[in-house]
């Protein structure tokens, strides 16, 4: 009996929600949705670790570090398998769609920092969430790019969060908000749905 409770209709639909909640939270404050495996968070650590730090000379300005749409094939064919790989993964996403690429040059060289504008289709919901993820990609000696939605380099992190302050990433995180508020009011059940998640999430944080 008990393993059946575990598995009944009602409590996979609210370890979905739960999951669901984490993705929308993480889409406002303009970070990446879901996290990578131990193992492919190990290779990027890895990878990061054996690089030769040389950093980008102005990297952390606007002006000498624009967002660049869509400008580096490789590093946008690699985003985009990342989040195909994350659909797969995520129980309650059914795909990832629509990834749209905006880089900066990272702190070091060879480093970058992406910001993923995507729609999110989750299983059930006809409507899709636009979202957008941060991602910190490395190059590395066999030009292949690591792509990470975790970073333990705590200069890294801070080089980031100034970056995300630039007023042409802050231009992208204000349009997606403003389209993931729009998907709300068009779908009542996804506004109902969102309601529900919120409340529960907020229950067991007490």
């Amino acid at each position: 009996m008990e393993g059946k409770e575990k598995d009944c209709p009602v409590n996979r639909r609210k370890r979905m929600m739960f999951g669901i909640l984490f993705v929308l939270a993480a889409v406002i404050a303009g970070t990446a949705g879901s996290s990578l495996t131990e193992a492919k968070v190990q290779k990027a650590q890895k990878t990061d670790s054996d690089y030769v730090n040389v950093e980008n000379a102005g990297c952390e300005t606007m002006e000498l570090n624009p967002l660049r749409k869509e400008e580096y094939p490789e590093i946008t064919n690699a985003v985009r398998e990342y989040y195909r790989q994350q659909g797969e993964e995520t129980g309650f996403v059914e795909s990832y769609e629509d990834v749209c690429v905006y880089t900066k040059q990272g702190l070091y060289r060879s480093t970058y920092v992406v910001f993923a504008a995507y729609n999110m289709k989750i299983r059930d919901i006809y409507t899709k969430v636009p979202g957008l993820g941060t991602l910190y990609i490395v190059e590395n000696t066999t030009d292949e790019f690591q792509v990470s939605a975790a970073v333990e380099d705590e200069k890294v992190k801070d080089f980031i969060q100034v970056i995300a302050q630039h007023e042409d990433v802050q231009d992208l995180m204000n349009e997606t908000q403003s389209t993931y508020q729009e998907a709300v009011r068009s779908d009542a059940l996804l506004g109902e749905a969102l309601t529900d998640l919120q409340n529960a999430y907020e229950d067991s944080a007490m």
